[in-house]
């Protein structure tokens, strides 16, 4: 049996729970998808999962959006959704801290002063125990006054997956796509697909 052939045996697996509102099936159902390249699909299941009250499915929808990663990008929706995520009750440690570090992106993005402030906030929770370097490297590069591109790689995932979004990972593979701090959002996008090393929960 291949590996796309049990990703999709899971996925069967999975859907008797995932109709029953189980959030974690729900979830699990979305990773799967994202595994298999199917940015659109699993987008749609973690939305379910967010709506199911699962934390780190929030952190999940919102990347969706941050980044237009099978939705249409829409950094409102996805700003609520992060804080909807550090507000919940069921959402793991590391998914809080990612949350607190995305949403940081998002509000770095306006430059207004209040915003940054927020942002400094922001990172200073997500790196509270010292073991978010990137958020620690943010945070110091917004007091130095040097702030550029932020990382937006998956913290979780595997590299494969977890840069597929990050602006500052791709330009140095020589393809832009992802958010910008500063300035625009970049004019060209590729449509690279995930490949087939991710996990589920």
């Amino acid at each position: 049996m291949t590996t796309v052939e049990r990703w999709i045996r899971d996925i069967q697996k999975w859907r008797s729970e995932a109709a029953r509102g189980d959030a974690t099936a729900l979830s699990n159902i979305a990773v799967a998808y994202r595994v298999l390249g199917r940015p659109g699909l699993a987008a749609r299941w973690f939305k379910k999962a967010a709506m199911a009250g699962d934390g780190d499915a929030m952190v999940d929808y919102a990347y969706c959006l941050q980044h237009d990663a099978g939705v249409r990008r829409d950094l409102i929706s996805a700003e609520q959704m992060y804080r909807s995520a550090i507000g919940s009750n069921h959402i793991s440690e590391n998914g809080r801290e990612e949350a607190l570090y995305l949403l940081s992106t998002i509000m770095l993005r306006d430059e207004s002063d209040s915003s940054r402030r927020e942002a400094l906030k922001l990172l200073k929770a997500a790196n509270v125990d010292g073991d978010y370097p990137v958020a620690q490297r943010l945070l110091e590069e917004i007091v130095s006054g040097r702030v550029g591109i932020a990382c937006t790689c998956r913290r979780s995932l595997r590299p494969g997956l977890a840069r597929v979004h990050c602006l500052l990972h791709r330009q140095r593979r020589g393809q832009p796509d992802g958010l910008a701090i500063a300035g625009k959002p970049p004019r060209s996008r590729s449509k690279t697909q995930p490949t087939t090393d991710g996990s589920a929960r």
